[in-house]
């Protein structure tokens, strides 16, 4: 017998027979239809806000109809109602409130009412992209037809094939933005595939690349991983360029610039190196094309031009340097079965940074450049003098610039060849000294074996930069440092292998200079000191006399009369600190070096001293025998003519005893002058061996007292007081900056609003 279930149990399964089953009570809410929601309040109050700014467009003036304040009201509570309102967190009646006060602000003035006008018409337009489709589609399509070098994807605007900015004014280089992208709704730009190289001077050459920068305008500015490359000069794409200026007329000089000497130099490079070095390069390094065109040309169609924009955008990223020595050193790490080498996020940018560095210094360079004299040199007078007259309008641009703008960059890595680093050593320390000591040679080789055969990288972590821009000129320019870890690795570039030689807890720096370095600000610069000044310090300073500042006014007058100013900086390392072994060793043989070569120099010191003094006393010499002969000859002359009016008796009576009387004083003078002269020479002769043996004493006591194993001890006991050491350890100094080039470039005219 079946049983026929229930309708309040039509979705239970059926029993089996024999098995009576416990009706479950039923919650009558759960199945029931949920009422309709009532309106929500944001949509009344959005009308009711429309209404009250319709009435209010009636009745009042025309002033506040073209201010733009009730059409931006308008556009908020529009946007509500179809609910894209830009900063919805922001209650619109706030807004509301907000925008009528700072008209009401505005009006009293003729110069705030037209900016604010400016500044809310923009408002209108930005956020009418935003909340309405048809707005942005109608700006798209009819602005991109306008500017059809730029693309526009919903309310981004994406830039390819830029040209590079040449640095051609002080020094010269190349800074290359491979693509740009620009975001209306949330005003954030994002440079991608940045390479900058600059030709610091004959033998040094820096090169930078990241592979993304994100500009969020008055928020943040993010930088991804960073790596830089000091090259010396065999390795420099810049070598045989000198810098401005060059022959080259300014006055028909073109905005956009073909063939220029950087640009050759470093398409050169970039297609030497990638030939030369690895095949999947080739596709990152294409031939520049003659061509008019500034940006590259996408399809009108939104859909298809968005997948172009990713393609084009990935592309740029998987083509960096950066990126395919990534994916190479992995390929190697696995097939050699090393892979835990590069697990550590550090070590990795470490061997990326080593590898790179014998890549071109500027790997994609493009077809065309702008040159930076020639934007300089296109600057109008007028503006420039309507610049020049307002030095308050600088600081009132740079401080919010410098407030809003805080950087944030994930990691920066700089590497240097270890074979530059031994031709600096052999150039600047050890020079000379190595040809004339056995010992200086020996520490020249160990040095040069751990240096040359490998590459130096030096990783920071988490650099977190601030910069404060004053707006009054009797603060200073502040800049501040945090850096997150810091760590050196010495690697070779045919292996991945790496060794950590340093690793500290962190570090922060801060450099302050005076704000009367700012352009255009010249009315602040010190004066030149004058000799009433020199005076009148001079006795400030006799009267302050055995306090500290008597030596700090010292040496204030010591830069003023160099004409100097001072940039102050401080930088400290955070404890403890981790060192490698082979770095002890190193330092243990570089200051047995420093010692061995002091002895050195101070023994050729003394002997160009007593060099000098031999000389002297040879001239001195030289002049006395000069003015004996000129004496004797005197003397003769004033005999000969005595001799004629005496009578030749008489002569021949005194001329015997008195040649028999000078014969024997002669010959005493002469065998006295003899003894003298040997007695000096054999006491300098022995001077100059007791020196010598004082020498060799010193030197054989550095060697047997200082040797290697007590120098590392000695130094390993500190190093490792350093690893379990809590706090900071740094410096803190004063740079000297010369004001003669600042005051050449300074124009002495009046100032408004200094």
């Amino acid at each position: 017998m079946s049983m026929e279930p229930s309708s309040s149990e039509d979705s239970l399964p059926a029993l089996p027979k024999g098995i009576n089953r416990k009706p479950v009570p039923r919650n009558p809410t759960l199945n029931a239809v949920p009422p309709k929601q009532p309106q929500s309040t944001h949509t009344v109050s959005a009308l009711i806000y429309l209404g009250f700014i319709l009435i209010g467009a009636a009745r009042f003036n025309w002033r506040w109809i073209v201010s733009g304040t009730p059409l931006l009201s308008c556009s908020l509570a529009i946007g509500e109602l179809n609910g894209r309102r830009v900063f919805p967190k922001i209650p619109l009646w706030f807004a509301f409130v907000f925008l009528n006060s700072i008209y009401l602000v505005a009006s009293t003035s003729w110069i705030l009412y037209w900016t604010f006008i400016g500044i809310c018409h923009t408002a209108i337009l930005i956020s009418s992209l935003y909340q309405f489709s048809a707005v942005s589609k109608f700006v798209r399509r009819y602005l991109g037809n306008i500017l059809r070098e730029c693309h526009f994807v919903q309310d981004s605007i994406s830039l390819f094939d830029l040209p590079a900015l040449e640095i051609d004014k002080d020094t010269v280089g190349l800074f290359v933005v491979r693509g740009l992208t620009f975001s209306l709704s949330t005003l954030t730009a994002t440079a991608y595939g940045i390479e900058v190289g600059v030709k610091l001077d004959e033998d040094m050459e820096l090169m930078i690349q990241t592979d993304k920068v994100v500009v969020a305008l008055f928020r943040r500015i993010t930088i991804g991983d960073v790596y830089a490359n000091v090259k010396g000069r065999d390795e420099m794409t810049f070598k045989d360029i000198h810098p401005f200026p060059n022959e080259r007329d300014m006055s028909k000089d073109t905005m956009i610039a073909k063939d220029t000497l950087l640009l050759k130099a470093a398409y050169t490079s970039a297609k030497e190196g990638f030939s030369e070095i690895h095949d999947e390069f080739d596709e990152a390094v294409k031939e520049p094309q003659d061509s008019d065109q500034l940006v590259r040309k996408l399809s009108p169609d939104e859909e298809k031009a968005r997948k172009e924009v990713q393609t084009l955008t990935q592309h740029i990223l998987n083509t960096s340097t950066s990126h395919i020595a990534g994916a190479m050193l992995r390929r190697i790490a696995k097939e050699r079965d090393i892979g835990d080498v590069l697990d550590s996020e550090n070590n990795f940018r470490a061997a990326i940074c080593a590898h790179i560095h014998d890549q071109p210094t500027v790997a994609h360079p493009p077809s065309k450049s702008i040159r930076l004299t020639t934007l300089s040199h296109n600057k109008h007078p007028k503006f420039k003098k309507f610049l020049h007259r307002l030095p308050l309008l600088y600081r009132l641009l740079l401080n919010p610039i410098s407030y809003f703008h805080p950087i944030h960059i994930r990691s920066v890595t700089s590497a240097g060849s270890g074979k530059w680093f031994v031709s600096l050593m052999k150039n600047h320390f050890f020079k000379h000294y190595s040809q004339s000591d056995a010992e200086v040679r020996r520490l020249e080789g160990r040095i040069s074996a751990w240096l040359a055969d490998a590459n130096f990288a030096v990783g920071l972590t988490d650099l977190f930069c601030t910069a404060q821009v004053p707006v009054d000129t009797d603060y200073d320019i502040e800049c501040k440092f945090k850096i997150g870890d810091l760590m050196a690795h010495r690697t070779l570039p045919e292996a991945v292998n790496l060794t950590q030689v340093v690793h500290l807890g962190g570090a922060d720096a801060t450099f302050v200079l005076p704000s009367y370095l700012l352009p255009h600000h010249e009315h602040l610069f010190p004066t030149i000191l004058t000799d009433f000044d020199e005076m009148r310090i001079e006795q400030e300073i006799e009267e302050a006399k055995g306090t500290p500042q008597a030596v700090r006014m010292k040496k204030d007058l010591e830069r003023r009369r160099k004409d100097e100013t001072c940039m102050k900086i401080s930088v400290h390392g955070h404890l403890p600190a981790l060192f490698d072994q082979q770095l002890l060793n190193f330092v243990a043989a570089t200051v047995k070096a420093t010692k061995v070569i002091e002895v050195e120099k101070g023994h050729e010191e003394l002997v160009l001293k007593r060099a000098a003094t031999d000389k002297l006393e040879m001239e001195i010499r030289r002049v006395d025998s000069l003015a004996s002969e000129s004496v004797k000859s005197t003397d003769d002359n004033v005999s000969a003519s005595s001799a004629e009016s005496e009578t030749a008796t008489t002569t021949s009576q005194n001329s015997v005893p008195s040649s028999a009387q000078s014969v024997p004083s002669a010959a005493s003078a002469k065998s006295g002058g003899t003894f003298k002269a040997r007695m000096n020479n054999t006491f300098k002769g022995m001077n100059t061996k007791i020196q010598d043996g004082w020498r060799k004493a010193g030197i054989q006591t550095v060697n047997v007292v200082a040797n290697d194993r007590w120098i590392a001890s000695i130094v390993g006991r500190i190093m490792r007081k350093l690893e379990k050491a809590q706090g900071d350890v740094g410096y803190s100094g004063l740079i000297a900056l010369p004001m003669a080039e600042y005051r050449q470039r300074a124009e002495m005219e009046s100032k408004l609003l200094p």
